[in-house]
């Protein structure tokens, strides 16, 4: 017992950020159950409108590709650049909430939609936004690892092999963009493509 608790006080960082994105989770698929029946007709129409043009090939796919690029890169380099100003702490720990939280919530709005076939739906739609959402966990645990560093550096004077660590975090960023890229690539091709299919 005394190893658990030991782990779990040298990963407070993993510990703290896996309790916040479970209870995110949680909410984002209890979400639905809370809204009036107006907002519920409202998702209902969402819905069923982006499934509609994915069977009636109405998708503009230069342009999801271009949005899904955009955002997904332009989030990366605000945590990338979050981790190096040390006061980005709560920021990017929002910003895993709210992912973690749309998530779910997007997974339970497809489900309450289609009922049973909706599972499939949600399944499929989903499998690039949990790629991503892995992802960005990854990227904002060694992004809030990096500010613990530069805080100790700084303010606490504890020595640290700066240049290792500000390389191993530039090859995070480049790593992180071209897994984000494929996932964009699948959300627009891959994804409407299966759907069709089924």
């Amino acid at each position: 017992m005394k190893q658990y608790i030991e782990l779990i006080k040298k990963r407070k960082i993993f510990s703290s950020m896996f309790i916040l994105t479970i209870i995110s989770l949680i909410l984002g698929i209890l979400f639905i159950a809370f809204l009036s029946e107006e907002n519920k007709n409202l998702i209902v129409l969402n819905v069923n409108t982006f499934f509609e043009a994915i069977y009636n090939n109405k998708l503009n796919y230069s342009d999801i590709l271009f949005k899904c690029l955009t955002s997904n890169l332009i989030l990366i380099i605000i945590i990338w650049l979050l981790g190096i100003s040390i006061i980005g702490i709560p920021i990017v720990l929002f910003i895993l909430c709210l992912k973690s939280f749309i998530l779910t919530f997007t997974f339970s709005s497809i489900i309450y939609t289609y009922k049973l076939k909706g599972i499939i739906y949600a399944i499929i739609y989903i499998i690039p936004h949990f790629l991503n959402l892995l992802f960005l966990f990854i990227l904002i645990y060694y992004s809030l690892s990096f500010s613990k560093v530069l805080f100790n550096y700084f303010f606490r004077k504890k020595d640290c092999n700066r240049g290792m660590i500000v390389k191993n975090y530039l090859k995070l960023l480049i790593i992180c963009i071209g897994l984000f890229i494929i996932t964009s690539i699948i959300e627009t091709f891959l994804v409407p493509t299966i759907i069709k299919i089924i």
